[in-house]
């Protein structure tokens, strides 16, 4: 029979986000937490996952992704990737931090930047 525990994990808000019109939100399990602050031994290291935000620009087929990899380690970063056409194996930019701040720094300047310039 399975076992199941339960997490000590608070309610934490998404973190709003400046996104320029023209994007869409698929995901955003992007919370308000900064990774710098947490022990390692912390449940809420389970929210830490490789799907935390993809928004999409239709009008340019571009995707942007953020996860943590590693999946729910406290030795992971945030890693943010850019795509054309959904295309994994050539990211026209990758971002890598496990600063909370540069990281939302990041996004919002490319989302930026993408919106009015590309």
């Amino acid at each position: 029979m399975r076992k199941f525990v339960k997490l000590d994990v608070p309610k934490l808000d998404i973190h709003a986000l400046r996104i320029p019109a023209g994007w869409s939100v698929s995901k955003n399990n992007f919370r308000e937490i900064d990774p710098l602050n947490l022990d390692p031994d912390d449940d809420i290291w389970f929210m830490f996952t490789d799907s935390l935000l993809q928004l999409h620009y239709q009008k340019k087929s571009i995707t942007l992704d953020m996860g943590w990899r590693p999946d729910i380690s406290p030795e992971g970063n945030f890693l943010v990737v850019i795509l054309i056409n959904e295309d994994w194996d050539k990211p026209i930019d990758r971002f890598e931090s496990k600063n909370y701040t540069e990281v939302i720094e990041f996004i919002e300047t490319k989302l930026l930047e993408i919106t009015t310039t590309l």
